[in-house]
């Protein structure tokens, strides 16, 4: 990035109006009046206070520099590169374990964000705008403030997020206050949608009153909103991981691993570097036995097919399989994620049945009967294997089922 001084000065009003008409004509490519609108927005949001309290990468850009951070390398986030149609092609598929990096920017792209962007800032704007590059007026103050004006808010489902979810439920908060961010939350690991938000509000009296709301429905999602500060101290009461983005500002936390050897737990094992690193002979990943994947349901009645099942219960999360016997009224799901307690929370009253009168009830699966599930899994597909050269029949249990099937069939 260039120095300070190598900046141009920041252009006039007038002189504005000139360089995007001189841009227009440089470059044939225009965007829709809203596109742009959504774009400039997009630029003032990443240099606002609610944003930078989180976004590690831009404070440091605009500590660095003067405070000027390039088009160029604003152009690298996702929801600008959407906006302004660049194409998505990676340089190369992953070697070596490692990412493919997505393709190098073309200038038309950079130039158009940069003429878009000096089209749409006022004076009146937190930010100005030079030839190549933009930054705030005023420096930026981290502040803690925005932990007291922020709701968790609970009910949508795991795993199944759509392209516009951040602005659509923008758009929904907005009814009930002025919405400053709205984040979503993600598995760490996996970064899939947890169903739960994090959304901050203008005033801590906007996000009280949000907070209190017990009829607040999202396309159908009854959604159930909490202060975060409350919600922190609910999981702290309980002895459960404060993951990074409940934590309060200004307060200290353990590590993942640091809790998980306090709390006696297997610390996660770090990720292995490409597949030719897995053990020969190990157990599939699917059997590893991790906390937390499992949930009983009982309430089946009749001839109620494993589809039927799968698509009750996949409305609570990303389903696995389902474990469970000919004729029985009862059994296990098996998640793709370890969301199981939230499951178990969000839908304490069960889950309903398509096309039936029937309602899912959820339970716990204890310790010991987890363990058990997954070895009876192991042994199934160890069976398989040895029998069948290791393809998996359509079970739809992963195994724990099949001993059950297989009894029945002798008797």
């Amino acid at each position: 990035m260039a120095g300070v001084q190598e900046i141009p000065e920041v252009v006039s009003a007038a002189d504005l109006k000139k360089d995007v008409a001189e841009s227009a004509a440089a470059d044939a490519v225009a965007l829709d009046s809203k596109v742009a609108e959504r774009v400039v927005g997009q630029v003032k949001h990443y240099f606002s206070d609610a944003s930078l309290n989180h976004d590690n990468f831009m404070r440091k850009s605009v500590a660095e520099n003067g405070g000027w951070v390039e088009f160029s390398t604003l152009i690298r986030f996702n929801k600008l590169r959407q906006l302004l149609g660049v194409p998505e092609e990676p340089v190369a598929g992953k070697r070596g374990g490692k990412p493919a990096r997505p393709a190098p920017v073309a200038q038309k792209f950079v130039d158009m964000l940069a003429a878009t962007v000096r089209g749409g800032v006022g004076a009146e704007d937190a930010v100005e705008v030079s030839e190549t590059a933009v930054r705030r007026k005023e420096a930026f103050e981290a502040s803690g403030e925005w932990y007291a004006r922020t709701v968790h808010v609970k009910g949508l489902a795991y795993g199944k997020e759509r392209a516009n979810a951040i602005e659509e439920l923008t758009a929904f908060f907005a009814q009930h206050g002025d919405v400053t961010l709205l984040r979503l939350r993600r598995n760490p690991k996996t970064k899939a949608f947890k169903g739960n938000l994090l959304v901050e509000f203008a005033t801590v009296e906007q996000a009280e009153a949000v907070a209190k709301m017990a009829d607040l429905v999202f396309e159908g999602s009854a959604l159930a909103p909490v202060l975060l500060a409350a919600y922190h101290d609910e999981k702290q009461a309980a002895d459960e991981y404060i993951q990074i983005e409940l934590q309060r500002p200004g307060e200290s936390y353990p590590t993942h691993e640091e809790w998980c050897v306090a709390h006696g737990r297997q610390p996660p094992a770090p990720a292995a570097k490409g597949a030719k690193g897995a053990a020969k002979g190990a157990a599939p990943k699917e059997f590893e036995a991790v906390p937390g994947m499992l949930l009983a349901f009982s309430g089946v009645e009749g001839e109620l097919g494993i589809a039927a099942l799968k698509r009750a219960l996949g409305a609570a999360g990303d389903v696995r399989f389902v474990d469970i016997a000919p004729g029985a009224s009862e059994g296990i799901v098996r998640f793709r994620e370890p969301i199981a307690a939230q499951v178990l929370e969000t839908h304490a009253d069960g889950l309903s049945i398509e096309g039936s009168d029937a309602v899912l009830k959820l339970a716990s699966v204890d310790e010991d009967a987890e363990k058990a599930f997954y070895e009876r899994a192991k042994a199934a597909s160890e069976r398989a294997a040895s029998n069948g050269g290791g393809k998996r029949s359509d079970r739809r249990d992963g195994g724990a089922g099949q001993q059950r099937r297989s009894k029945r069939a002798r008797n």
